[in-house]
């Protein structure tokens, strides 16, 4: 008997209605959502932009929000269903964003493009002069990365979720293993500590020079590590006091969210015993160095460069396009191993690349030993179980099939390889540097293929294939 004939009574696929009834609830948090850059639009005299949020985003979102008086289920979150609500979330809020972001000029397949970008915090655009919108435009861009980064994941566990079993579930979909709570106030503190940082950090761009609505706009992409600017050339213009500011604000997003209360409670020394946070300081030197040394950037812009490709957040001081071959490889590597687990950044994620680490170690350390001895893989003080790591291997794995697979179309439709590649990776480990490919004078269907490969980076690739997987929907 084959191994699905076995496992085949066992299936259970999603129901409609409980996905349907959770998205609704989605719905009403993302209606207050949406009315914020909706008051923005108004208040800043685009009426367009206003119109069409109005009736392209939030009208949809208030009737998308009657599905949560769909009846209860009755039973558990099933982890499908999770790995569902997940994927279906950000695509429900880049398609509401969508005829309203196309109000900059771009075609809807153009602004479908820049919504993806913005809801998986990724900053590709397709706008080749940001400066020429309005400020409410960019504003809607830079609360779109806001609202990714704090992760429509989050805010739906706290409604989705009430049980330790269901909190289980839908935290290893997220990769999140801070479960010392109830779901519901794990998600008020991880909302909290979000609002806190931004507002802590507007307040730090401001005091460095930064005018508004250029700090509003720069602290949302910079706290979400989104990387959305007002500027075609990023943060080029800007002072080094500037610049440095909104390093700070990126450093502190790409931190998993769940590090600030446990340091609240424990205190600051918490921070330094977190291996992620020591791995990301390592990874941001290591980086600046061999930018330094290799790249021929000053220490300055090798700095910047090394943390915004680390954090994932995807702000510039230069011209990537013109960088060596040897930086661009340098950022290709920076980008992929991304922040932390828990974080508002992307890329493979520090946590999974240190449990690989950790393996080898174990590996290379057990043909040392007698046969009969016992040795366990530990990180941070603890054991990894058979579950951390295989989940850490396949994210691994599933990421880096997801770059290989696109980079490959890229290289047929005839682009350079090396940029190609730079460009899949910025793409799939949501981080927003660019070579130069990503614009309006992309083919179609490499714009479908890169907005596909944000998603599915953004969520980690296994919930997008458990979404597109037939017997998801369909009872054997």
């Amino acid at each position: 008997m084959s191994f699905q004939s076995a496992v085949k009574p066992l299936l259970q696929p999603v129901h409609v209605t409980v996905v349907l009834r959770h998205l609704g609830q989605l719905s009403l948090i993302l209606t207050g959502l949406l009315l914020v850059p909706t008051l923005v639009a108004w208040l800043d005299g685009d009426r367009v932009l206003a119109q069409r949020l109005l009736l392209g985003a939030l009208l949809p979102a208030v009737g998308l929000a009657a599905c949560a008086l769909l009846p209860r289920a009755g039973r558990q979150l099933r982890l499908n269903e999770a790995l569902v609500i997940t994927v279906l979330s950000f695509i429900v809020v880049a398609a509401l964003s969508t005829w309203p972001l196309a109000s900059g000029g771009l075609s809807m397949l153009d602004a479908w493009f820049e919504a993806a970008s913005g809801v998986t915090t990724t900053g590709l655009s397709m706008l080749s002069d940001p400066a020429q919108c309005s400020n409410a435009y960019l504003f809607t861009r830079a609360w779109l990365q806001w609202v990714g980064g704090l992760g429509i994941v989050v805010l739906s566990m706290a409604l989705v979720l009430g049980q330790a079993a269901d909190q289980r579930r839908f935290a290893d979909a997220l990769g999140d293993d801070d479960l010392e709570v109830g779901a519901r106030q794990h998600a008020r503190r991880v909302v909290s500590v979000y609002v806190l940082l931004t507002a802590i950090g507007l307040a730090w761009v401001s005091a460095a020079g930064l005018a508004w609505p250029a700090a509003v706009i720069h602290t949302l992409a910079a706290v979400s590590t989104g990387g959305f600017s007002v500027a075609a050339d990023s943060l080029a213009a800007l002072t080094p006091r500037i610049q440095l500011a909104l390093l700070v604000v990126a450093f502190a997003g790409a931190l998993p969210l769940p590090l600030y209360y446990r340091a609240w409670l424990r205190g600051p020394l918490e921070l330094l015993r977190d291996p992620e946070l020591r791995a990301l300081v390592a990874a941001i030197g290591i980086t600046m160095a061999l930018l330094w040394l290799l790249g021929g950037l000053v220490p300055g812009e090798a700095l910047m460069q090394a943390a915004m490709a680390q954090t994932t957040t995807g702000f510039s001081t230069v011209d990537i396009a013109g960088l060596p071959a040897q930086a661009k490889l340098v950022l290709i590597l920076s980008m992929l191993g991304g922040a932390g687990v828990g974080s508002t950044a992307g890329g493979i994620k520090l946590l999974r690349l240190l449990i690989l680490i950790r393996l080898i170690q174990l590996m290379i350390l057990r043909v040392q030993l007698p046969p009969h001895a016992v040795v366990s893989a530990r990180l941070g003080g603890h054991e990894l179980d058979a579950r951390q790591i295989e989940h850490a291997l396949i994210v691994i794995l599933l990421f880096v099939l997801l770059v290989v697979g696109a980079w490959l179309a890229f290289v047929a439709a005839g682009y350079v390889p090396l940029d190609a590649l730079f460009e899949v990776v910025s793409a799939a480990a949501t981080v927003g540097l660019s070579t130069g490919i990503t614009g309006i004078e992309l083919e179609p269907g490499l714009k479908a293929l890169l907005t596909l490969v944000m998603l599915a980076g953004r969520v980690e690739v296994l919930a997008l294939l458990v979404l597109l997987y037939p017997r998801t929907w369909l009872r054997p």
